[in-house]
């Protein structure tokens, strides 16, 4: 049996309401294209929209269709790359999508073959990227749901990039990540934590959200990267300033630039005391006075050594912080850590292939059935819609535009 057959987690993966999460996805690859990319909630552009409120409508039409048996991401994929004169006949048949769908209906009727295949293409295009049997396979298991800090089923969850294909499961991730933060950023879950390292090489949506609300349902954010540059270029100007400004703690080592000049105004200024000594051949001048001056400055933050940490925190009520900005060394007992590594428990095995062959080619023989399980589905998917609609004397009309 496909592993995709079960259907309570597929349901969650992907919600069409809005069409946030195929907005994600269309958005770009990685954040590095954010700066590239429009203002889609302010300029509303028409190829930029009508790919997302078509995508939004696959969503919808495997939710509801067998209770959601065949919502997931690749299959969503693998019905949006079939022909549009399969397509709009199936969607429309639905009134719940018509008017989702009434633009491209327009059109189609109207002749406007060009126009049409501009939309379909703005959405093909991004998504196609991500067609891979090993993509595939990931985003149709049924191992667990995403709400990571359920009380009745706690979890940790690790994901990674490749970097050699980072374009390709930026989105992939971006997309889960999505997924993620609506679902435990709630009341009445566990207290839990989102960490991630090297973030601007994931577009994470939401996150500027997650930071400012996560505290009071107790989310902890911790989040890793070399530089405020770096952020400013993956994520745009507007949103790496909102995510920087709303941040409570900050741990930093050495960083040059402009980094070190934020982190230099963000801690502050001291009134210090400065001394001069001029000597003359009369006599000797000694003047005492108070400048304010910055606490850590840029220079002495851009000479860090290894080991050597600046930065500041926050306190609540009842725990009050008086020192909140330091300076200093943090000290790692070696011995201590390696003594906790030795009681590391093994991480336990979810799937395993067992095989024995050199080249693996049973593993790639299991991801390649999904693949070709996860186009056949969509097949019989189209067939069974096709031959529904052409048995229907209410709706058999959709299909005067093809010979069936």
């Amino acid at each position: 049996m496909s592993r995709f057959l079960t259907t309570n987690r597929n349901i969650e993966l992907l919600e069409p309401y809005e069409g946030k999460l195929s907005r994600t996805v269309l958005r770009g690859e990685r954040g590095s294209n954010a700066p590239a990319l429009p203002d889609i909630q302010k300029q509303g552009d028409f190829f930029v929209e009508s790919p997302i409120v078509l995508f939004a409508a696959i969503i919808y039409f495997l939710k509801i269709y067998q209770d959601g048996k065949y919502c997931t991401f690749p299959h969503a994929i693998e019905f949006l790359c079939r022909r549009y004169e399969d397509i709009f006949p199936i969607l429309t048949s639905y009134p719940e999508l018509e008017n989702y769908l009434s633009p491209f209906i327009d059109a189609w009727e109207g002749g406007a073959a060009e126009q049409l295949a501009g939309q379909i293409a703005s959405a093909k295009i991004p998504l196609s990227r991500m067609i891979s049997p090993q993509l595939y396979w990931i985003m149709t298991g049924d191992d667990f749901t995403l709400d990571i800090n359920n009380p009745k089923e706690p979890k940790i969850l690790c994901v990674g990039n490749n970097p050699d294909r980072q374009n390709i499961y930026g989105a992939a991730l971006g997309l889960y990540n999505s997924r993620i933060v609506k679902l435990i950023n709630k009341k009445g879950m566990l207290k839990s934590g989102v960490i991630i390292d090297e973030l601007p090489t994931i577009y994470f949506k939401g996150l500027d959200n997650l930071i400012a609300t996560a505290r009071s349902n107790k989310v902890a954010v911790c989040l890793g990267f070399q530089d405020f540059s770096q952020l400013k270029r993956d994520y745009g100007d507007k949103e790496a300033a909102v995510v920087m400004n709303t941040v409570g703690n900050i741990f930093s080592g050495q960083v040059v630039g402009e980094t070190a000049k934020n982190l230099s105004e963000r801690f502050g200024k001291i009134l210090q005391e400065r001394r001069s000594v001029t000597f003359t051949h009369q006599d000797t001048n000694r003047t005492f006075n108070t400048q304010l001056d910055a606490l850590i400055p840029a220079s002495k933050i851009s000479t860090l050594t290894q080991g050597m940490f600046v930065g500041a925190v926050s306190d609540n009520f009842g725990e009050r912080i008086q020192q909140k900005i330091f300076h200093a060394e943090i000290v790692v007992d070696a011995d201590k850590v390696a003594e906790e590594e030795k009681n590391y428990e093994p991480i336990p095995l979810i799937t395993d292939f067992k095989d024995e062959t050199e080249d693996k080619s049973k593993m790639r023989a299991e991801i390649q059935r999904n693949y070709s399980q996860v186009k056949q589905d969509v097949k019989d998917i189209v067939v069974n819609e096709i031959e529904r609609i052409k048995n229907d004397p209410i709706l058999c009309h959709l299909l005067k535009k093809r010979n069936y």
